[in-house]
């Protein structure tokens, strides 16, 4: 229990720190300061005649919620108002910003002088409250007078009038109530003695990292949680949870030994503090663990079965070509049908760009300009590697259909050359240099067209017995500076090199618009943006339903498809040495190269559709160490409804698939084989460290109970009441037992064993290979 004179500073090395409570020195109420004072000097008074001895009385009337709460004052609530999931294994829970409201108000103390908190959960499902029964979260407006009257049939809260009487002004205010029959309220509200189990504060330091995509937010700073005591059932259903004073009702709190209500049939207005519903739907679908164990179980001999290609048939190969259509097919080829360009059928071999093994570095090439430049011909068993050639297509096809990078890179190739023309040769060109481009770009065959054309208004008749000449041709127009100027020129001319792509003015501004736009395409497209997943994926074996398959990225293919996105309005030579100056490696402004071999995994899945917020973690090393971080991801995203692609700079030695770290939640773990259907029925609570350097990390091999279950748990409900409302006294009880103490469990150490962990499944590579050959581990939190 937290000293109530102070409030301890958060522990620097926690990134969330329990406190039992955050009790204030005074709470609600009227004092009576009295201040007196004597003069002395050394031991002796100086007054003696006692005229300071007089006392001064001031009275102090400290003030603190009680009918309401602000809005502001909450800070979250799990599960989301309005929200709609499977949330049969969790605790509703309320967090509040003002960390010391739950004790703010002097209700009551327990048996050793403790201070109980004046507020609890209490949730409540369809058809238990008569003003409510489809939990839609309606109350009642209620006049704190009216609170303080009588009503017909209804039991009122007996506030206490005598150190914190309720003025006229307070009996105007206008409040929130619920009515609760008797029977339901004995099944719902906590003990005495469970009070301080639920309630506690949470602190959170700078150091805290994480990400929520609920209301309750993981941020720095102090919080008061109030928990609730119930699990909503696995058959699904609408809940209400209220946040409710207990001032006035310790008398009717249940004291733990009659689970039954057996008292008169009256109803209860309570009032509510705050509210919220939400609906848990039925679990028919496999849990996280269930889904993620299925990877395991599939992965084969040291994970192969785990990498993106089609499993190879397990036959003995004798011939020369079987090993080769093996070693192929191990390499992730997949043998495709294709028409040759005169028709005839046949097939060939084809690879995406996602491939089992390690990509070959590339080598200096020329830049392909069409996809049959791409085509690798297997000359031995006369079929073609269309490979590449799809890659070139793809990415031609990819440019053709966005308009806006068509147009922005026709732009931006003329900007170009109207900028290198005033870098590339200053002063004029001179006539050899005309003629010499005339001649390169086949000056002879424009000639001769020009000789046997028609002039204007010629038959073709006087064309033919026109007398031999030469038909004077125009004057040629003046050539730009850039003529002949090639990819190959600029890389072996360091000065003209250099004259182009000086930093201090630069061909085109990097903030250009066009630059930008073409740019960002191009990084898009070597992400994958915008390629058909037939291409990615191109036979169903690949990646079945339930599964998750790892890859490297083919830099060759990633590149040629980027060679088939600039082919678009190709016009001369100059405009493949606009390129090479702008996206090329040597270019003023080149696309940014990842800084190490992409990798990634695809992962087809219920879980991509269950869990919208699914972790993803990669890291370099195969063990975990502190401080680590992840590897960059360089792209994820959703390719269909239950497919996720994720892209990864760099090869992982480690790739943990988690639940999403939605905040602090509080309930039961799904069992380590992941068969779960009803919590109570095979649900465990993970035992956590309470000291040392692992405190709040789990104990491995130790739960909650040792025979998975937790209806022994539970209170008994009676016919017709509330149910799966856990008897904390006797779950706090076993967990003390479990981890071996000799002292009750304190509200901090009860909040960190229900802490509902997010599972995760873990995946390292084999140490002994270079390929990325996976392994599975069971989930933890």
């Amino acid at each position: 229990m937290s000293h109530p004179e102070y409030a301890p500073d958060p522990d620097p090395s926690l990134n969330v720190q329990f406190v039992d409570s955050l009790v204030p020195q005074i709470t609600a109420g009227r004092y009576t300061l009295t201040a007196q004072q004597s003069l002395t000097r050394g031991k002796d008074r100086v007054d003696e005649d006692g005229y300071l001895d007089t006392p001064v009385t001031q009275q102090v009337e400290v003030r603190a919620p009680r009918f309401t709460v602000e809005p502001e004052w909450i800070h979250g609530a799990y599960p989301t108002p309005g929200a709609t999931g499977l949330y049969d294994d969790v605790l509703p829970h309320l967090t509040l910003n003002r960390p010391t409201l739950p004790w703010e108000r002097e209700e009551a103390k327990d048996g050793n002088g403790t201070r109980l908190p004046w507020l609890a959960v209490l949730v409540f499902g369809e058809g238990e409250l008569p003003g409510d029964p489809h939990c839609l979260g309606q109350t009642d407006a209620t006049t704190v007078g009216d609170l303080c009257g009588t009503e017909k049939g209804v039991v009122l809260p007996a506030f206490d009038q005598t150190e914190d009487p309720i003025t006229d002004e307070d009996k105007k205010q206008v409040c929130r109530t619920v009515l609760v029959p008797g029977a339901v309220f004995h099944s719902v509200a906590p003990t005495e003695g469970e009070l301080p189990l639920l309630t506690h504060v949470r602190r959170v330091n700078e150091q805290h990292q994480g990400l929520t995509l609920t209301d309750d937010l993981i941020q720095v700073g102090d919080y008061a949680v109030v928990v609730g005591n119930r699990l909503p059932r696995a058959t699904g259903g609408r809940y209400v949870a209220h946040l409710v004073s207990l001032e006035g009702w310790q008398s009717h709190l249940p004291d733990g030994k009659k689970e039954t209500y057996e008292g008169p049939d009256e109803k209860l207005r309570l009032i509510s503090l705050w509210s919220w519903s939400f609906e848990t739907i039925p679990d028919h679908a496999p849990g996280f663990a269930a889904l993620t164990e299925h990877f395991v179980e599939t992965e084969g001999d040291k994970g192969a079965a785990l990498l993106l290609r089609v499993p190879p048939a397990d036959r003995p190969l004798s011939a020369p070509d079987q090993r080769e259509v093996a070693n192929r097919l191990h390499a992730g080829y997949l043998p495709i049908s294709c028409r040759t360009e005169s028709g005839r059928a046949t097939y060939g071999w084809y690879r995406g760009p996602l491939i089992p093994e390690p990509a070959a570095p590339l080598t200096p090439r020329e830049r392909r300009r069409c996809a049959a430049e791409a085509l690798i011909h297997l000359e031995q068993y006369g079929v073609f590697d269309v490979s590449l050639a799809t890659a070139f297509t793809a990415g031609r096809g990819v440019a053709l259909a966005d308009r806006q990078f068509c147009a922005a890179l026709l732009r931006l190739r003329g900007k170009v050359q109207q900028a290198a023309q005033k870098k590339a040769r200053p002063g004029p060109v001179s006539a050899a240099t005309r003629i010499e481009h005339l001649v390169t770009n086949g000056l002879a065959d424009h000639l001769g067209e020009l000789l046997t054309a028609p002039a204007h208004g010629e038959s073709a008749a006087a064309v033919a017995v026109r007398p031999p000449g030469v038909t004077p041709a125009p004057a040629a127009t003046e050539l730009p500076p850039t003529a002949g100027l090639t990819v190959r020129q600029l890389r072996a001319d360091t000065e003209l090199h250099a004259r182009l792509v000086a930093d201090g003015e630069p061909l085109i501004p990097s903030k250009d618009e066009d630059l930008a736009l073409v740019r960002d395409r191009l990084i898009g497209l070597r992400n994958l943006t915008g390629v058909p997943f037939a291409h990615l994926v191109p036979d169903t074996r690949m990646l079945p339903a339930e599964s998750v398959r790892f890859f490297h990225v083919d830099s060759d293919w990633t590149t040629t498809l980027l060679e088939g996105a600039l082919s678009v309005g190709l016009a001369h030579t100059f405009d493949l040495t606009s390129d090479e100056l702008m996206f090329g490696p040597d270019g003023q402004a080149p696309l940014p190269a990842p800084a190490a071999p992409v990798t990634g995994l695809l992962l087809r899945s219920q879980l991509v559709t269950g869990w919208p917020a699914l972790e993803i973690r990669p890291y370099a090393d195969a063990k975990a160490t502190d401080g680590e971080q992840a590897l960059r991801v360089m792209r994820r995203e959703a390719l269909a409804e239950d497919v996720l692609l994720v892209l990864v700079e760099g090869v992982p030695g480690r790739v943990e698939i988690a639940e999403p770290q939605q905040g602090v939640h509080f309930g039961i773990d799904e069992p380590d084989d992941g068969r779960s259907t009803d919590p109570l029925d095979d649900g465990i609570i993970r035992l956590r460290a309470l000291t040392g350097e692992d405190i709040g990390k789990e104990i491995p091999g130790k739960a909650f109970p040792a025979t998975p279950g937790l209806r022994s748990c539970l209170r008994a409900p009676g016919t017709g009441n509330p149910d799966t409302v856990l008897s904390v006294t006797r779950l706090a009880d076993g967990l003390k037992g479990a981890l071996g103490l000799d002292r009750p469990l304190t509200p901090s150490e009860f909040a960190i064993q229900m802490i509902n962990a997010a599972q995760r499944r873990t995946f390292t590579t084999e140490p002994a290979q270079h390929t990325l050959i996976t392994t599975g581990d069971h989930p933890n939190g």
